[in-house]
């Protein structure tokens, strides 16, 4: 299994993973374009979408993604805020309702968001084990220890020292994203010794710095976890097993 950033900031979130005969994608923040340049045109691999929230840097093209045929999951109210179009296979999953998208087994959950309804979703699969994906989230309402999740995609969106007080979006920064001290508190509940691969999402322009967020939660997770900032373009291998 592997996991192809598309994008990842306020400028569009789009995420593919990619196992040996299927695609599950998360948000539909990119142009569906990029998407399947990014898949390299395995289109028919793919097996759905999840969407956590509302807001257009994860939701811009959710139609684009229905007139494709690609079924697309997420709450109640995100589904109604964003809107579908005819026969388009646009779901609303219950929170903690077990759902599967093809061979991806998905449990959803919220995570607050400045009042926005926002979900996180627990995600498995035979190639990869469990992930968790969180991201626009002030703080993580539920404990995951005894799931032995093995990935993390999860938000670090800005920390104190690299922050522009100046940004026009400050105040929503701080009250509906997650600093790099709540991401790295998140961890630090939910680390298991099967952890393998913390992915930090979601980085704020103007207010957060890669190598020093990559350096200070590998001195939380030790050295045989695999770190790293998600950055368009990148392939990181999401492997059930050590080696």
């Amino acid at each position: 299994m592997v996991l192809k950033v598309i994008g990842s900031s306020s400028k569009g979130n789009g995420y593919a993973l990619i196992a040996d005969n299927e695609i599950l994608l998360l948000e539909c923040g990119c142009p569906f374009k990029d998407i399947k340049k990014a898949i390299d045109w395995q289109i028919l691999k793919i097996k759905g979408c999840l969407l956590t929230h509302g807001h257009a840097d994860h939701s811009k093209y959710t139609k684009d993604f229905q007139k494709a045929g690609i079924p697309v999951y997420t709450n109640d109210e995100t589904k109604q805020a964003v809107g579908e179009i005819l026969v388009a296979q646009f779901y609303y999953v219950p929170e903690f309702r077990t759902f599967h998208v093809g061979g991806f087994k998905c449990i959803p959950f919220y995570v607050p968001h400045n009042g926005t309804p926002n979900y996180g979703y627990l995600i498995e699969h035979k190639e990869m084990g469990r992930m968790l994906f969180i991201t626009d989230y002030e703080y993580i309402p539920y404990n995951f220890q005894k799931q032995q999740v093995q990935h993390f995609l999860i938000e670090a969106n800005y920390q104190e020292q690299f922050i522009n007080k100046d940004l026009p979006n400050y105040e929503h920064k701080l009250l509906g994203h997650a600093s790099l001290e709540t991401c790295i508190g998140a961890i630090k509940a939910n680390q298991s010794p099967n952890l393998r691969t913390v992915i930090m999402c979601h980085l704020g322009a103007g207010s957060s710095s890669g190598k020093y967020f990559t350096n200070e939660m590998q001195k939380v997770t030790g050295r045989n976890v695999n770190v790293v900032c998600a950055v368009p373009g990148i392939i990181m291998e999401l492997n059930k097993d050590p080696f």
